[in-house]
């Protein structure tokens, strides 16, 4: 069975290949199957967790900080429709600097929440840089709404990604297996939701989202179409905003 190492290691391989290669179509199939690897990688250690005899691994508490900006609303939202595919409960509070943001989950998923969510940052950060603002919109308008078309594509792209492997592997299953990925990961929400509930007993709605300009969010969906959803990880401190942002 390929290790975590070794998986981490292909998904960042085709990644570079995608990222060399001039040719479109290419760096399209590269980028496709990372994102492929990832989510089979995702059912893979939920069906191993499942199978071990001590039980599945144990779930954790990570914390992602984001600094006080215009687009710190749109930024939560991208970080929490990755969080959600994978499983992963976010939690949000207000901090002296911005807004806290705790993830909860299992660390393989957590490990590819960060790594999905600093790379697609960054290049929403470039997309929106290539856009032309409206004269008839300001830039905090545009780019607020720009970044809520990408954070809902690339949310989409991802779920249905990780829908297809899940379909795989029971399709793959061997006969007689004791439990169905459906039921597997059910398994997982229903722990995590235990875990939600002790750790925060008082958790409260959060707000609506701010309403967006129509056109914005329509650049924003095209330009989640064409991002890479899985390109190499940065550093936490190193992570982009977008231009403006303060």
């Amino acid at each position: 069975m390929a290790t975590n190492t070794d998986i981490a290691r292909k998904v960042r391989a085709l990644l570079d290949r995608a990222e060399r290669t001039p040719f479109p179509a290419e760096a399209e199939a590269a980028t496709r199957k990372a994102l492929e690897l990832m989510a089979t990688h995702h059912i893979t250690e939920a069906m191993v967790g499942a199978s071990r005899a001590s039980g599945a691994e144990a779930p954790a508490l990570r914390t992602i900080h984001l600094e006080r900006s215009p687009y710190v609303g749109v930024r939560t939202a991208l970080l929490a429709g990755i969080a959600q595919g994978f499983g992963v409960r976010t939690v949000y509070a207000a901090s002296s600097t911005g807004r806290r943001v705790d993830l909860l989950g299992f660390p393989s998923d957590l490990d590819a929440v960060e790594l999905l969510y600093s790379s697609l940052l960054l290049q929403a950060t470039v997309a929106v840089s290539a856009a032309p603002t409206p004269q008839s919109l300001s830039t905090v308008e545009w780019r607020r709404g720009f970044l809520a078309g990408f954070a809902s594509r690339v949310t989409e792209r991802l779920h249905e990604a990780l829908t297809a492997a899940a379909a795989t592997a029971d399709q793959s299953a061997t006969p007689g297996a004791t439990a169905s990925v459906a039921v597997v990961l059910a398994d997982r929400s229903a722990r995590l939701d235990d875990e939600l509930h002790r750790r925060y007993p008082h958790l409260g709605r959060g707000r609506p989202p701010a309403r967006v300009s129509p056109a914005a969010l329509a650049r924003g969906m095209a330009a989640g179409d064409r991002a890479d959803l899985g390109r190499r990880s940065v550093a936490p401190d190193r992570r982009g905003q977008l231009p403006g942002a303060g």
